[in-house]
């Protein structure tokens, strides 16, 4: 058990660092090349992501999370999961490569065509490290692939600077996306000992593509979903407007990504691993709600507070149209930080077929919703969406989670009871200090982001020692006893 703690620990350190690590430069790098990009670069890239992000599930099969579930797979089992993707990789770009003009005209953007065939390569790239990288996963050896991770964004991001200083456009984001692609699968494969081999085939074939099959189906289907507001958007309004919206969504679920995502990327192989003790899995279920709300609610909420500021000063003047678009988009933000805490609690029970229901109901459903909230009005229109019909589609598949582990929603209502009014003594804080601050000769946007940032800070962390300061304390001790084992 002391063993485990310690490779819990040192995943937790690799995780959380090297996340965070990645997630501040890219932060900065973003907001960088943001300033010398347009927003129809930016529309562009999320038009390519469409499909080349629906694709890359394609191509993974559910087979890296079947890799990490299923114990003691054999040679010839890895050797099937690891052709498998490739080959299929390599037909999804030759798809994409002769379908590119097509999608091209039907969006009406000609330059699309030369972008999708160049970022498509990106397909085989990823394909060849997801045996390798689930392997790593599987051993909770996340300090290797966190270091592939912090090398490929080292290397990438600073060419991506230079070549968008030099005025290269859109294909400074290409660029930046294949070099990262290539640099992360070449040092996964020099960080995993496992190599692939010819032999292939499995007398678990059957459960194997029973449980892949049914998180592919998952996978495919919130893909289709999550992507169809940038196809709605991309062919009602261009790729100016999308753009826009793309960066805004990008900004609202930056908390989500630094926090929320290290803690699924870590749960999903600790809940594999306690997957016959139930009494363990909802323990650490309800210590990772404590945890990330403590994290995300104030974040999420603070920067819907302060995005005009946030905008003015580290976008310009250019991006302002995007302000009430990130507000609304950081409220979906809010529902999305949890939301990721249970999908590895049905997978660890063999349940992905919950999953599977649940991203098809929303496929069925938030298509006809961004349309009718597109042409109601457009940009807005879909971010009001998110904000109002993705929670509450949401509340089944936590419910069904929930009942996995005999816990009820009064259990999570007492859990993030007190961030939630800690938030709001934030949210409240800030809302005054804007209304008598304003910006003027003496008050620059820098200087009001900063003092409202403080002055919700303050707010936040004081309610919350006022309350016992159990969560805060709680966050402190996982740190503290991480670092003492890393």
């Amino acid at each position: 058990m002391s063993f485990m703690k310690d490779l819990i620990a040192k995943a937790v350190f690799w995780v959380g660092w090297s996340k965070g690590f990645v997630q501040f430069l890219s932060f900065l790098s973003t907001l960088y090349i943001a300033r010398l990009l347009d927003p129809n670069d930016y529309g562009l890239m999320a038009m390519t992501g469409i499909w080349v992000g629906t694709l890359a599930l394609l191509v993974e099969m559910g087979l890296g999370a079947a890799v990490i579930q299923f114990k003691n797979l054999d040679e010839r089992e890895l050797n099937m999961c690891f052709w498998g993707t490739l080959v299929t990789a390599i037909a999804g770009y030759l798809l994409l490569y002769a379908a590119a003009p097509a999608i091209a005209d039907w969006f009406g953007v000609p330059m699309l065509s030369q972008v999708l065939r160049v970022v498509s390569l990106t397909l085989p790239l990823t394909a060849v490290r997801i045996v390798p990288d689930s392997l790593l996963r599987k051993a909770l050896s996340l300090d290797k692939t966190s270091q592939a991770e912090i090398v490929s964004v080292g290397i990438a991001l600073p060419v991506q600077v230079m070549l968008a200083a030099s005025g290269t456009g859109v294909w400074t984001l290409v660029t930046g996306m294949l070099l990262m692609a290539f640099i992360q699968s070449l040092l996964t494969f020099k960080f995993s000992s496992w190599r692939p081999g010819l032999r292939m085939g499995s007398l678990r074939l059957k459960s194997i593509l029973s449980f892949s099959s049914a998180k592919f189906g998952g996978s495919i289907c919130w893909a289709v979903y999550d992507q169809m507001d940038a196809v709605v958007l991309g062919k009602c309004s261009g790729e100016g407007v999308l753009g826009l919206f793309s960066m805004a969504k990008q900004l609202a679920l930056l908390p989500v990504h630094k926090i929320s995502v290290v803690v699924n990327q870590l749960a999903f192989p600790v809940m594999a691993g306690l997957q016959d003790n139930v009494e363990q899995m909802r323990s650490v279920l309800l210590r990772q709600i404590r945890i990330v709300s403590c994290l995300t609610f104030p974040l999420c909420i603070g920067l819907a507070l302060v995005a005009e500021d946030l905008v003015w000063v580290a976008l310009t003047e250019k991006w302002l149209p995007l302000v009430p678009l990130l507000q609304v988009l950081c409220c979906t933000a809010v529902f999305r930080s949890l939301e990721t805490l249970f999908p590895p609690v049905l997978i660890a029970r063999f349940r992905a077929t919950v999953l599977f229901w649940w991203t098809a109901a929303l496929v069925l459903v938030m298509p006809f919703a961004f349309w009718a909230g597109a042409a109601w009005s457009g940009a807005m229109g879909v971010a009001v969406v998110w904000a109002l019909v993705y929670p509450a589609m949401m509340a089944w598949m936590v419910h069904k989670a929930l009942a996995e582990l005999s816990l009820s929603w009064s259990a999570i209502v007492a859990e993030v009871a007190p961030v939630f009014k800690a938030t709001l003594a934030m949210a409240i804080f800030v809302v005054m200090f804007h209304s008598t601050v304003h910006v003027g000769d003496t008050m620059s946007h820098l200087l009001r982001l900063i003092l409202a940032i403080g002055t919700g800070a303050l707010a936040y962390l004081g309610l919350m020692f006022w309350q016992g300061g159990r969560l805060v304390g709680e966050v402190m001790q996982l740190g503290r006893w991480v670092m003492g084992r890393v």
